[in-house]
């Protein structure tokens, strides 16, 4: 009997395309957002995070195993907007995002010039998106004609897939037609608690405690978050609209507006008789309160609803966000995207999600 040796076939590894990454605001969400990416071991990509920055300092040329442990910036330079874009753009071999996660107007006006020199952005903002319509319309005109690419999938639903699905139907040849639900987790996460008897004020505080607030929380309770979404999903549907065009409900005592947040927190429990007493009532009328917004063409509107407890909306808990898209072709039956609308784990994970879809272009 003779044995053959098979010759052995070699496959080598293709080479992993590299994606640099600068993120701007290293919180909750950028920092988790470090973490993630110095445990991801993706086939196809190796990201380098050459540079990072908060509010007060800048740091290029990371470790990333030494960052990643504390997130601390250490012997970087005073973090100056009129300089980093220019730098960004300087190192930018066309593999280069930029994720800003700082919620930063001052940051959000540097996007349209970033993309017109081909440096890519991801980003949970809804800062950009929701300044003029007309500074909107050259974000996406950027994008379209292949500037550079330009996600912002987590600036509606954290990591749910809201954005992806109206542009995936608009591309179809679909048509929007109505966008309603509850796309704030923080204020479901509020309403829950307090159907649970946790007073108004404690939910906040825990709200802002476990990151599923913005760090002033007024932005959420004042509407302004909700109203940016819809605004968002408005435009990202092909519709034009400005800020001043939407019905906004608050939840901000008139008393509390121009304090600090410190204050405005210390001096909450005062309300919470109301909102014990405007809760017991939904649930005598076997409702729950709830903060849903409604886009359709003729305007959008967002504030609080009393809603049947027994319905989809009325049965949501944690911190969860859904979503109903009507369109032409599903006129009747909306799509319907329901999950964790808030949340650092999930929003730097869609944050990531896009990274990796902007890879896959460049």
């Amino acid at each position: 009997m003779t044995l053959t040796l098979k010759k052995s076939i070699s496959n080598p590894k293709p080479k992993k395309k590299n994606i640099d990454l600068f993120i701007a605001g290293i919180g909750a969400i950028g920092g988790t957002l470090t973490r993630l990416i110095k445990n991801l071991n993706h086939p196809l990509f190796e990201l380098d995070l050459i540079g990072v920055c908060n509010s007060k300092t800048t740091q290029w040329n990371i470790d990333l195993n030494k960052f990643s442990k504390d997130l601390i910036i250490t012997g970087g330079a005073p973090t100056d907007w009129n300089k980093i874009p220019e730098e960004l753009i300087r190192r930018s071999n066309g593999n280069l995002i930029f994720v800003d996660a700082t919620g930063s107007e001052t940051v959000a006006h540097q996007y349209q010039y970033l993309l017109n020199h081909g440096v890519h952005i991801s980003t949970p903002s809804k800062r950009a998106n929701t300044l003029g319509q007309e500074y909107f319309d050259h974000l996406i005109k950027a994008n379209n004609t292949g500037k550079a690419q330009y996600r912002y999938e987590t600036a509606v639903g954290a990591g749910l897939p809201v954005i992806s699905t109206l542009k995936t139907l608009l591309n179809s040849g679909d048509e929007i037609t109505e966008i309603s639900g509850v796309a704030s987790g923080t204020m479901t996460f509020l309403f829950t608690q307090l159907q649970n008897g946790t007073p108004f004020s404690e939910a906040v505080l825990k709200a802002k405690k476990d990151g599923y607030s913005e760090p002033d929380p007024r932005d959420d309770l004042s509407g302004e978050d909700v109203a940016r979404k819809f605004l968002i999903l408005a435009r990202a549907s092909g519709y034009k609209f400005e800020r001043d065009q939407i019905r906004v409900d608050t939840l901000v005592p008139e008393k509390l507006i121009s304090l600090s947040t410190e204050e405005f927190l210390k001096q909450l429990p005062e309300y919470d008789g109301h909102w014990k007493s405007r809760n017991s009532q939904a649930m005598v009328n076997n409702r729950k309160l709830r903060y849903v917004g409604k886009f359709t063409p003729d305007g959008i509107s967002v504030g609080i609803e009393e809603v049947k407890a027994d319905s989809p909306i009325g049965g949501l808990k944690g911190t969860d966000n859904l979503i109903q898209i009507y369109t032409k072709r599903y006129a009747t039956s909306p799509i319907v995207i329901q999950g964790p609308g808030a949340g650092k784990e999930v929003t730097a994970a869609g944050v990531l999600g896009d990274i990796i879809d902007i890879g896959g272009l460049i």
